[in-house]
């Protein structure tokens, strides 16, 4: 009897010892060896408001966009944003397109394979499209009267929700527990289409 409840014992200290060291293998982080960038995805581009009723416009006047952002931790190990910037742009028949939004988000730390939403909400100002488009010459031979009527059907077609956006940025990332891998740095280029609102 003593023969077997010593068996039985030896058999649960090697048990415990084998799930011991399997657990402790678990928990054991693997040390990377170079950084993955961070997926950045859009989410959607939503108009937060309607536009007057009818013109003429005012140069206080405003219409409200949100820029809704995924950006996900392929990494094993937690990320740090240490730089995101983006500029979201609608065409108006130039080359450069009219900046609609640009925003740039404080660091953050995103957790193992994890993911975070991150969004930005800025007004965009009727009067400081006309200006920019007065700038720019984009009235062409018809001068400032150009200019206003052009200022005016951009404005119609966002309000309508006709436009493409197209967002350019990039984001700068490291690891925390890694510093010695650096940092890296990703380009992305992206384009939605408002749903109506």
């Amino acid at each position: 009897m003593e023969k077997k409840a010593l068996i039985v014992w030896m058999v649960g200290i090697f048990g415990l010892v084998i799930l011991g060291c399997a657990g402790e293998k678990a928990l054991m982080k693997s040390t990377p060896t170079q950084i993955q960038p961070l997926k950045v995805t859009i989410e959607s581009v939503e108009r937060l408001n309607a536009i007057a009723a009818k013109t003429p416009f005012q140069p206080t006047d405003v219409l409200v966009f949100r820029v809704n952002f995924k950006l996900a931790n392929p990494n094993q190990v937690t990320a740090k944003v240490e730089d995101f910037y983006f500029e979201a742009k609608v065409e108006d028949g130039t080359r450069d397109m009219t900046i609609i939004q640009a925003a740039s988000m404080p660091n953050y730390l995103i957790p193992p394979q994890g993911e975070i939403l991150w969004s930005s909400t800025e007004p965009f100002l009727y009067g400081g499209v006309r200006a920019s488009y007065l700038l720019r010459g984009i009235g062409g031979a018809e001068g400032v009267q150009g200019a206003f009527k052009k200022t005016e059907e951009l404005w119609l077609d966002l309000g309508a929700d006709k436009k493409k956006f197209y967002l350019d940025g990039n984001v700068t990332s490291s690891l925390i527990e890694f510093s010695g891998l650096g940092r890296i740095r990703t380009q992305f280029n992206l384009e939605f289409e408002i749903p109506k609102l």
